[in-house]
């Protein structure tokens, strides 16, 4: 990363949709200088529908806007990019990407003995890059693996009332089988906790947005520069563009 005593640091955020504006709510929280630049991809949204192949060209040609902008690193606040593009891209780009990580790990340690549920799209089901994790965690018997496509679109749409009644259906295994612990595999599900805990109350969400942030700041030094971050919003959408920045200020001042 450049040196922070020479500039702001100035850090790309990309997502789908409006899935990543969750996470870009939890850095706009933090005592630090930086200068966020969220871009939204819904023209193309959503990526959990998609092949590999043609998420990575996705994923990338963001990355590619983010460094004609110079960013400083890039961090994917899309658990379907992620788990498609996120090692590929590493190889290719000279700014440090940061990816988003299902809290599999946490959500076990806090259901010791208990089974645990997935909430994710078919791409995150699928990837190298969670089956990796399931391994390492010795954990592939205890995960329950709840497919999730549509989700993401109607919260991109603000269509809650759609979502409510999609979780109905998707929630109804992990609650007859008394399956408390609900991992929040995608971004766009955060804005979803209390429709959730509505239609399931024993249940106890885990996301990994925290623990993200955490290790991006902690990566690339941000806690140095102490301030108040700032932000622009960017979506490849031309349709109501207006609407769309509204909308997804509405999302963001939920946390802020």
């Amino acid at each position: 990363m450049k040196d922070s005593s020479q500039r702001i640091p100035k850090i790309g955020v990309m997502d789908s949709g409006m899935g990543g504006l969750s996470v870009l709510r939890e850095l706009l929280a933090l005592p630090y200088q930086a200068e966020f630049l969220y871009y939204g991809d819904l023209a193309n949204s959503p990526y959990g529908e998609k092949d590999t192949s043609r998420i990575i060209e996705l994923t990338r040609a963001v990355c590619h806007y983010f460094l004609s902008k110079e960013v400083d690193a890039i961090l994917l606040a899309c658990n379907t990019a992620t788990s498609a593009a996120a090692s590929k891209l590493r190889e290719e780009l000279s700014v440090p990407i940061f990816g988003m990580e299902p809290a599999i790990k946490p959500a076990l340690l806090a259901h010791e003995n208990e089974r645990i549920a997935l909430l994710a799209t078919a791409v995150t089901h699928r990837e190298e890059k969670l089956q990796g994790l399931k391994a390492d965690l010795g954990a592939k018997e205890r995960i329950l693996h709840l497919n999730c496509d549509g989700l993401a679109h109607l919260v991109d749409q603000g269509d809650i009332e759609g979502a409510r009644k999609l979780l109905q259906n998707i929630l109804k295994i992990p609650k007859e089988e008394g399956i408390r612990g609900l991992v929040l595999g995608c971004t766009h599900y955060v804005f979803l906790k209390n429709e959730i805990k509505e239609l399931y109350p024993e249940a106890v969400l885990h996301d990994g947005n925290v623990g993200t942030v955490r290790h991006l700041v902690k990566s690339i030094h941000l806690d140095q520069v102490s301030g108040k971050p700032s932000y622009q919003l960017h979506f490849s959408s031309e349709e109501n563009p207006n609407g769309i920045r509204q909308f997804a200020i509405q999302l963001l001042e939920r946390g802020l």
